[in-house]
């Protein structure tokens, strides 16, 4: 399942303290969990951040956050991710009639 998510980190925490945390997760293997795998983790100015991952289900998704609240909580002022399609399988599902119950 492909997975995207949207962040914004906490930017009244010192982004040197942000930065070993985030540092920490990664040389502990905490992050990304066992079963994700990265496409794009990008960070624009301001704390603001998006991430595109594969994922087997919906727990290694959650595993993902609780990594993160671990390690620091607040780290982020918000975190969201949610399952994605691709726009063809999204215009092509729309476009299907719908199933009868």
């Amino acid at each position: 399942m492909k997975l995207v998510g949207f962040w914004k980190i906490n930017t009244e925490i010192d982004a040197k303290k942000l930065a070993e945390v985030a540092a920490k997760l990664l040389e502990k293997g905490a992050f990304p969990p066992e079963g994700m795998e990265i496409k794009e983790w990008l960070m624009c100015p301001g704390g603001n951040g998006i991430i595109v991952a594969e994922v087997p289900d919906e727990k290694v998704a959650y595993m993902s956050w609780a990594a993160w609240n671990g390690a620091m909580p607040g780290y982020f002022d918000y975190l969201e991710m949610m399952p994605a399609v691709e726009v063809q399988d999204a215009i092509a599902m729309s476009l299907a009639p719908p199933k009868k119950k």
